[in-house]
């Protein structure tokens, strides 16, 4: 299976720690995964071109406030090119309104969210065929016939099971990279989707 998690970053300097994780977590698969990192400054066309000749059977977005745009241009395009294949989206800018997200992208398969780890790799069980049925997964929006289904939230992990991500330093040189220490804020402003 060939499982690309896209991230479409701010500047070319930026990495995005989401999708690193979620290629960490997930060991067992991790040969079938691959990582696209692009920006906001590339032309969707060379994007679509670049997820084209990857060939995906699984294809996830990493989604922030600063490419949500952006994502929601390809997806309306990439389903021309692979009509049957598999969307996933997470992320914050698509966590807090899943259903909605949905309802607006029909190419959308669904939303993994809050912590995508232990998500992601239950999900890709699902796609080798070890777990039949979605409604199984926690933390997951998702198409099931003709409705949309919210399966219960996943509780928060203990950020320790999720594995050291940057082994390699030499394929980050000249980009930021980001370490976590704790996810989330103590706070629950009621105008803030980190809360």
């Amino acid at each position: 299976m060939n499982v690309i998690l896209t991230a479409i970053n701010a500047k070319y300097i930026h990495s995005n720690l989401a999708v690193y994780c979620l290629r960490a977590f997930a060991k067992p698969y991790q040969d079938e995964i691959t990582v696209a990192e692009y920006t906001i400054n590339q032309q969707t066309d060379d994007i679509l071109m670049d997820l084209y000749k990857q060939k995906p059977d699984l294809l996830c977005f990493s989604c922030y406030i600063w490419n949500i745009e952006y994502v929601e241009r390809i997806l309306r395009e990439i389903k021309k090119l692979f009509p049957s294949l598999p969307i996933w989206l997470g992320g914050p800018e698509v966590s807090y309104d899943a259903e909605q997200v949905l309802l607006k992208f029909p190419e959308v398969t669904g939303i993994m969210r809050g912590e995508g780890e232990e998500t992601f790799l239950e999900l890709l069980d699902h796609y080798h065929g070890k777990t039949e049925d979605l409604s199984q997964i926690q933390g997951i929006t998702y198409r099931h016939r003709d409705q949309i289904t919210e399966n219960p939230w996943r509780p928060v992990m203990d950020l320790s099971m999720v594995p050291f991500v940057y082994h390699h330093l030499e394929d980050f040189q000249n980009k930021i990279i980001y370490y976590e220490s704790s996810r989330g804020c103590p706070f629950s402003c009621s105008y803030c989707l980190s809360s």
